[in-house]
């Protein structure tokens, strides 16, 4: 294949170390390899203030190789180079596009010296064990004038330094026993490992040291438990996590509707157990009571989501609804009337922030919640 250099999240300045080559070609399983390593080329060489000039992305599929040509033939504005990313580099291993690689082979040689190209071919089956990535003509021109770049699934000691870096670069450090169990929960692959650390960066707040308690109580492998996860991130007052989360339900259903419908249901009852939390709170009920409950106060309560039928959570429950004023938990369940009927097609103008998107709904909603202003003391991730 010709000049190699096997990306490591780790050592990115290997790409430019020896030598800045004018054409890069990234491929290979890890896609978000190739991500992180095509930001990294531009970190390197263009300069923050002339991105808008200096960088340029493009697409394969959608753009004619001329338009690819044209745009790699720019010179640089403020940067010492121009960086020119084309996406989809793949498409040039069908027939109909051989004429294309056929042409960009030829153009390579001629690049002119402030020029640089990353090409990403986008991963697809046993993408790790091609003998040719593009073309052999195409590859071959790469390799000597350029570098084939492999982006090849990490292995296990490369995702624990990666995971340690990105954790450093957020001020935070685990302990081996949280490290080894994120990555048994969730696997070796990066994208998945990226929001896992994301809700884990969010959970944690100002505190630096992940725990293996953190990971057990955020990796989570069903839609069920990331459901209640968000519904305990709301509650909580947790805004970052708590969007991290919503985003990731509609990852597993991308039913906007189907996804609100769960998750308002399970919101309201959260909130009608602290509305019922804080009575037994002002009616001096200890939680060990609440099993037991004085006939004339148990009245007061609903007869369905009672508190009493959850009765081992009491204690949670107390401590959630201190935090929670009267006037909080009313305008809660306002708002969670409110963001019902606009999802069900009520008139924009009558139902104030909410309208016809529910996914939009949804971050209103846990924004104007997990903000509210009364709050005193966060419950959760921030020690």
């Amino acid at each position: 294949m010709g000049r190699e250099i096997p990306y490591n999240p780790n050592e990115p300045q290997q790409l430019w170390q020896k030598q800045l080559f004018p054409v890069y070609l990234f491929w290979g399983s890890a896609d978000k390899l190739k991500e992180e390593a095509v930001a990294a080329l531009k970190h390197y060489l263009i300069a923050p203030s002339f991105v808008e000039f200096d960088y340029e992305v493009l697409d394969a599929s959608t753009n004619s190789i001329d338009a690819i040509l044209s745009a790699a033939y720019q010179a640089p504005f403020g940067s010492s180079h121009r960086l020119l990313v084309v996406h989809g580099a793949e498409v040039w291993r069908e027939k109909a596009r051989s004429g294309d690689a056929d042409r960009l082979a030829e153009a390579i040689p001629r690049l002119p010296a402030s020029c640089c190209i990353a090409l990403i071919a986008a991963a697809q089956s046993d993408e790790d064990k091609r003998k040719t990535v593009l073309t052999s003509r195409l590859d071959k021109v790469i390799g000597e004038i350029g570098a084939l770049v492999p982006c090849r699934a990490p292995s296990l000691e490369i995702v624990q330094k990666w995971l340690l870096q990105k954790a450093r670069e957020e001020n935070k450090n685990f302990e081996p026993e949280a490290l080894e169990l994120l990555i048994t929960t969730t696997g070796q692959e990066l994208y998945a490992l990226e929001q896992e650390l994301a809700k884990l960066f969010a959970y944690t707040g100002t505190r630096s040291t992940i725990t293996k308690a953190d990971v057990q109580t955020l990796a989570t492998d069903t839609p069920e438990e990331v459901i209640f996860a968000a519904v305990d991130a709301v509650v909580k007052r947790q805004t970052e996590l708590a969007l991290h989360l919503l985003a990731e339900l509609h990852r597993y259903d991308p039913k906007p509707q189907a996804v609100a419908a769960k998750f308002l249901a399970l919101l309201a009852r959260q909130f009608r157990l602290l509305w019922q939390a804080k009575l037994l709170i002002e009616r001096r009920i200890h939680p060990s009571q609440v099993s037991h409950l004085p006939e004339d106060i148990a009245t007061e309560l609903p007869k369905e989501a009672s508190i009493t039928g959850v009765h081992w959570k009491a204690r949670e429950l107390y401590t959630l609804a201190k935090q929670w004023s009267w006037h909080d938990l009313a305008d809660a369940m306002d708002q969670l009337l409110e963001c019902d009927t606009a999802n069900k097609g009520a008139a924009v103008l009558d139902i104030g922030l909410f309208g016809a998107d529910p996914a939009r709904n949804l971050q209103i909603l846990v924004l104007s919640l997990a903000t509210s202003s009364t709050m005193n003391n966060p419950v959760g991730g921030t020690k």
